[in-house]
């Protein structure tokens, strides 16, 4: 009878290390993704913030380009100041 019971704590043991190792390598590869996935977004964070700088420059190469037509010179600032300046 005792021998049955020690090998029911042995067998008890064996499974709760194994859980906990296999819990302990799960822990490890969610980590890995999350850092992989984080490294991912900071670099579209980064591609983002290049691709709305180069677009806030166009914009404003097509608003210069616009004040220099007499007719929406009015309405555009570059123009107005232009216009107060003569």
């Amino acid at each position: 009878m005792i021998t049955a019971l020690i090998l029911a704590q042995t067998v008890f043991y064996i499974t709760v290390s194994t859980a906990i190792i296999a819990v302990g390598v799960f822990c490890g590869v969610v980590a890995y993704h999350l850092i992989h996935i984080t490294r991912e977004l900071e670099g579209l964070s980064h591609n983002l913030h290049k691709a709305s700088g180069e677009a806030g420059e166009r914009i404003n190469d097509i608003l210069d380009r616009l004040s220099d037509l007499s007719i929406l010179s009015y309405f555009l600032k570059k123009g107005r100041r232009s216009h107060f300046k003569k």
